[in-house]
């Protein structure tokens, strides 16, 4: 695949990147994907914000959210397109992986990187199933299934070695998203020369602040996982971004907390969206 090296829009030191050829079925798939991704993000920090704001409901994580979507007027149908649009995120990811799309390489550190998009395309794959079969009507398993998962693993010597390396690798994932966010790399995947100034001024600290909170939840999910695998028991086991949620509610200023981190997940869902609508693809003609 070539790379295209016409477009070198420069905003503040940050420049389109410079991208391998796709062909533009990959694009729709990609748009439609960022979009359904930012509206499950949006609904997971606008629930806890409403919490920490004693508006009622309760902290979640994206099953929660997908299920707040059904229970809306047109819920069926609007988990319908949100379930398309997770799969379409799905296909994304693996395209991503297979045809390099970010120009990764097939160096050690490329090949890690185009294995963690394959690895993301299994979870919104999951995600993406369950919206569909709430839309077809089928009943839909609790978030209980997650914790019971890893409570499995902690039954066996090697269980336990599994989940502690899932957590740390969690933590390094988060680490890996605060520093994303800090630098705002993320900035040269955008058609910078087709968007105004407010919109590039938007992504640019949505894209920060958002980054940076999925990071530190994250963080906190690999800290409860590492934790859990060395105490051997699953008191306090932390499994997914409504256990993350909750235990920040459960902090001394849990509440400011929690109202500061469901903010960040509402910019990562702008983020998401931004990139949804504007996203460098290099298609070929």
């Amino acid at each position: 695949m070539s790379a295209n090296a016409t477009s070198r829009f420069s905003w503040h030191g940050y420049q389109e990147a410079r991208l391998p050829q796709v062909p533009s079925w990959v694009e729709t798939i990609g748009r439609a994907g960022h979009i359904a991704k930012g509206v499950v993000y949006f609904i997971v920090g606008f629930l806890a914000f409403r919490v920490t704001i004693g508006a009622g409901g309760e902290v979640g994580g994206a099953r929660n959210a997908i299920r707040e979507i059904g229970e809306q007027p047109y819920g069926k149908f609007l988990l319908g397109l949100v379930a398309i649009g997770l799969l379409g995120y799905t296909a994304w990811r693996w395209v991503q992986a297979i045809k390099d799309t970010e120009g990764a390489g097939t160096e050690a550190k490329g090949l890690l990187k185009r294995g963690g998009y394959a690895f993301s395309g299994i979870a919104y794959l999951v995600l993406g199933c369950y919206a569909g079969s709430l839309s077809l009507g089928f009943a839909g398993g609790s978030s209980s299934g997650e914790s019971s998962q890893a409570s499995f693993l902690l039954d066996n010597a090697v269980g336990q070695v599994v989940l502690g390396i899932a957590g740390v690798i969690t933590v390094g994932v988060g680490i890996y998203f605060m520093v994303k966010g800090y630098y705002a790399k993320f900035m040269s995947k955008y058609q910078l020369a087709e968007m105004g100034n407010a919109f590039r001024t938007t992504a640019l600290h949505a894209g920060r602040i958002g980054l940076i909170t999925r990071g530190i939840a994250f963080s906190i999910i690999g800290y409860f996982l590492a934790h859990s695998a060395w105490q051997g028991t699953g008191n306090g086991e932390i499994a997914g971004m409504g256990d993350a949620l909750s235990a920040i509610a459960g902090q001394m200023y849990g509440r400011i907390l929690l109202g500061v981190v469901g903010f960040g997940l509402m910019a990562y869902a702008v983020h998401m969206v931004l990139l949804g609508c504007y996203r460098r693809f290099n298609v070929g003609q």
